[in-house]
């Protein structure tokens, strides 16, 4: 499926399932649509797109008119010289980047043509949809379309070409791959911000029962954690299956990006396939009362033993690599509060930071130790400053 950005097929439907492409997002198409930059990198760059969506009362008789505003990220893997381009509207100053300042950090007014000239060089893509979430994720494949290569044929013959940044990036075009949450929640938002810094937590069992259950218990009661249940009744990423227990399931994480595209690629070509060094799988618990670590009790030692066994069981079958070479290991905090581990390479190191990892050996031997070891214990962790978590738990140590 192709399309240009301004027809991006969303994550909840895909060409596959209704046979063209589906409900488009037409963010960047929308008159007063904004784009600002996050981060820039020399080989990633993060969006942030707003739009007022205007819609209209169900009641025939009613001509009033309620306006949504919208947000979603863009996140693109890029080569060097886009980034002065992308990185032309930045969200937040570089002043308070290098300070750390925070909460007094000053967001930055949209700059209107600095975001016409990122949107103008986005639409010169097409965009193919390579994969998608049981959420609001998205993968594409952008390519240059027939008008940018126009522009890139043009550009040979002016060697002092002054146009804007748009027409100078076109003329260095080349593919690169992309990822589109929408809509984004704000704690998605907030995540991909510039990081002012981190801080070391020292999450006591108190600490957790008075300030880090009940922000767990409400992100968990919002809602927003329903595709995890699309996953699990096999409704999204049926393709990325590689176990299905009664107690959980294994997929192909959407993190493991080389992967050969799931959808098109026939499963015999996966075994040994290159892309293996940076293998990333995910097990995903289908009992939906365990958030996070802190829910672990000796009761979950055998669900624990066999996510660990039947995951690295389906991967050494489906892509020939050996048991002693994956780590099985539990996220604190996890990236989404449904209780799920994770499968990867050693070679990969993506998301196995002491402050965050957990080996699953080594949680198994502490809940047979103590059946309650992780609802006594204090646990240490790093998080980025600024995030609604860190916040409550500052509040919490001032005594507010």
């Amino acid at each position: 499926m192709q399309a240009g950005l301004g027809q991006l097929e969303v994550g909840h439907s895909s060409a596959k399932d209704t046979g063209k492409e589906g409900h488009s997002s037409r963010h960047l198409a929308k008159e007063g649509c904004k784009v600002q930059s996050l981060t820039t990198s020399d080989q990633h760059a993060t969006l942030l797109l707003s739009h007022t969506e205007v819609i209209q009362q169900p009641d025939e008789n009613n001509e009033d008119e309620v306006s949504n505003a919208t947000s979603s990220l863009l996140k693109l893997t890029l080569v060097p010289f886009h980034k002065a381009l992308l990185g032309s509207n930045p969200v937040v100053s570089q002043e308070d980047i290098d300070k750390g300042q925070f909460p007094e950090r000053n967001l930055l007014q949209h700059d209107p043509k600095a975001s016409e000239e990122i949107i103008s060089f986005l639409q010169r893509y097409n965009f193919s949809l390579t994969s998608e979430s049981g959420a609001e994720y998205s993968y594409y494949e952008a390519r240059p379309n027939s008008d940018a290569k126009l522009a890139t044929d043009a550009a040979t013959e002016h060697d002092n070409c002054t146009e804007s940044f748009a027409s100078a990036a076109a003329f260095k075009l080349g593919s690169f791959d992309v990822e589109l949450i929408t809509p984004a929640s704000a704690r998605q938002v907030s995540r991909a911000m510039p990081s002012l810094g981190h801080v070391l937590v020292h999450e006591t069992p108190e600490m957790y029962n008075t300030v880090v259950k009940p922000y767990i218990q409400s992100i968990v009661d919002s809602g927003s954690l329903s595709w995890i249940t699309n996953i699990i009744e096999l409704k999204k990423e049926k393709e990325r299956l590689l176990a299905n227990d009664d107690n959980f399931i294994v997929n192909v994480d959407t993190k493991w990006r080389t992967h050969p595209p799931p959808l098109t690629t026939p499963r015999k070509e996966w075994y040994k396939h290159p892309s293996t060094v940076d293998l990333y799988c995910l097990g995903i618990a289908k009992q939906s009362d365990i958030a996070c670590l802190r829910d672990l009790r000796g009761e979950h030692i055998p669900l624990l033993n066999e996510m660990e066994r039947k995951g690295l069981s389906a991967i050494k079958e489906v892509y020939g690599v050996e048991e002693d070479q994956i780590r099985v290991f539990i996220h604190y905090h996890p990236q989404f509060y449904h209780f799920h581990v994770h499968f990867t390479r050693l070679e990969n190191e993506t998301g196995c930071s002491v402050e965050r990892g957990h080996l699953l050996p080594d949680v198994v031997q502490n809940l047979e130790m103590d059946p309650e070891y992780y609802c006594k214990r204090t646990i240490t962790y790093k998080l980025k400053k600024g995030t609604p978590l860190q916040s409550l738990i500052e509040q919490h140590l001032r005594g507010e």
